[in-house]
């Protein structure tokens, strides 16, 4: 069977492969060629899903929010100018960003 190209599938659609081929017995090639899959792409997306770094859908119960609510407390301008602010943002495996605003 040709190989056909399946990158725009969800994250979902690829776990529900890896579980059934994961169930069937059948070896990682013989799977995929059932199916049509490109090896490497199945066992990049069961690392991916594995390791947990997969993007989850919005429609999905256990999908963290996209955007999560910042308050800052409310400030005239003139002490805004003299006591500046910082704002770090943890975005996970390592990657942070931090912005400053000087006194």
């Amino acid at each position: 069977m040709p190989k056909q190209r399946h990158s725009r599938y969800p994250a979902e659609q690829w776990q529900a492969w890896i579980d059934e081929q994961s169930r069937s017995g059948q070896s990682q090639q013989v799977f995929c060629e059932q199916k049509g899959l490109s090896k490497s792409s199945f066992q990049h997306w069961k690392r991916r899903l594995a390791s947990g770094t997969s993007v989850t859908s919005p429609s999905s119960a256990t999908a963290s929010p996209l955007f999560a609510p910042v308050s800052m407390p409310a400030t005239d301008e003139t002490d805004d100018q003299t006591r500046g602010w910082e704002i770090e943002l943890d975005l996970g495996d390592g990657v942070c960003l931090r912005f400053r605003r000087g006194a």
